[in-house]
């Protein structure tokens, strides 16, 4: 067992630390976070007799943890953990990554909660449409389709929001 589990852990660790970080946007609340959901996982690793879909079982546990933290703390999702994501680039690319950075952020903060986490699982925690439906309780079929039309909603908030930077800028 221990060994089944190190090896789901080591498989899974990147993706629920990406996606904790973007829920919290501090690295402080990410590191114990991320310790909490696998420490959960752990200890119920066991009774949940090999899950048939290990990374929505253990981000299903880190999506519920994250919910937690919240409820304790009663506040909102920073969404500044955008910019931490920002490579290394020159002083032009900087600037012009920073505004595409902040449309992102505007047009991530314009979608209802459930949309943005459907996105926040699909492109920071890497999961496939068949592993967010089993987190969130939706057909395969249903989330593909939705990130699709997310995708194309996203996009254009997006490019509006970079239109009218640049039209103001």
């Amino acid at each position: 067992m221990r060994s089944d589990f190190m090896s789901m852990y080591e498989a899974y660790f990147d993706d629920v630390y990406r996606y904790v970080l973007y829920k919290t946007g501090s690295k402080w609340d990410t590191d114990d976070l991320v310790s909490e959901v696998f420490h959960k996982a752990y200890r119920s690793y066991s009774s949940a007799k090999q899950p048939e879909n290990a990374k929505a079982w253990v981000m299903t546990i880190a999506r519920h943890t994250v919910i937690d933290h919240y409820r304790k703390r009663k506040e909102t999702v920073s969404a500044d953990i955008l910019e931490s994501f920002a490579q290394d680039f020159s002083v032009e690319e900087k600037v012009e990554h920073a505004v595409e950075v902040d449309c992102l952020h505007k047009a991530l903060a314009y979608l209802p909660d459930e949309d943005r986490e459907v996105m926040t699982l699909r492109y920071f925690a890497e999961m496939k449409h068949r592993e967010i439906g089993a987190v969130l309780g939706k057909q395969e079929d249903t989330v593909k389709t939705r990130v699709s039309r997310l995708l194309r909603k996203l996009g254009g908030l997006v490019k509006g929001c970079l239109e009218g930077k640049n039209a103001h800028g």
